[in-house]
């Protein structure tokens, strides 16, 4: 049976702290498979998983410092992925764009109950943020959203030109984005978003 080498954490860490290039590799290459773990877990996606994994040892590195303090070696390097990882899922979820697509997927009417059980929570939010939108906003909103007309056909119901159509989507969006950025501070959510994100549920 192979026998792992020995790694002493408080020896390496020390090091790494003082700016020792070769300590960091040894500490990257021990610590390398619970970050882009934790990351792989977080994101789903191998590729988004390698990048954020890296971002995390940049910043280790960056803050090499304050590893001189650090008790529990583990514990921090994987808090600090965490935490790098759902700051970024906070960002990237509730983008415009995104949130777009979030629309979109709980509109599919070919998900399963499995999965609107599963993401309740992230599509009341969603719906709330939906709620909140008041006047043309609103009504431009639903009814390129959720009853499929063109701006074109929008400015003519409404008395608007296709222009103010166009605009008033792009605040609604800029509204949701918003609300849902104020009101999912709850990491289950984010990780619910993320995970429809990247693709996991469908």
């Amino acid at each position: 049976m192979q026998v792992k080498p020995l790694y002493d954490q408080e020896h390496i860490r020390t090091r790494v702290a003082l700016g020792d290039q070769q300590a960091f590799t040894l500490f990257f290459n021990y610590h390398w498979p619970q970050v882009y773990g934790t990351g792989l877990r977080l994101t789903k996606s191998p590729e988004k998983a390698q990048d954020l994994a890296q971002d995390v040892f940049i910043k280790l590195w960056e803050n090499r410092h304050k590893l001189g303090k650090v008790k529990e070696e583990d514990a921090y390097v994987y808090i600090l992925s965490r935490n790098v990882i759902l700051d970024f899922l906070r960002k990237k979820v509730f983008d415009t764009e995104n949130i777009e697509a979030l629309i979109d997927y709980f509109e599919d009417s070919t998900i399963s109950p499995h999965e609107k059980l599963e993401y309740n929570e992230l599509e009341n939010t969603l719906k709330s943020a939906i709620d909140q939108l008041t006047g043309k906003v609103k009504d431009v909103f639903v009814l390129s959203r959720f009853d499929g007309l063109t701006h074109e056909q929008i400015a003519k119901q409404l008395s608007i030109s296709v222009v103010s159509s166009k605009t008033y989507v792009v605040r609604a969006l800029l509204d949701i984005r918003k609300f849902m950025a104020l009101h999912t501070d709850n990491t289950a959510i984010i990780l619910a978003a993320g995970a429809i994100l990247y693709g996991v549920s469908k």
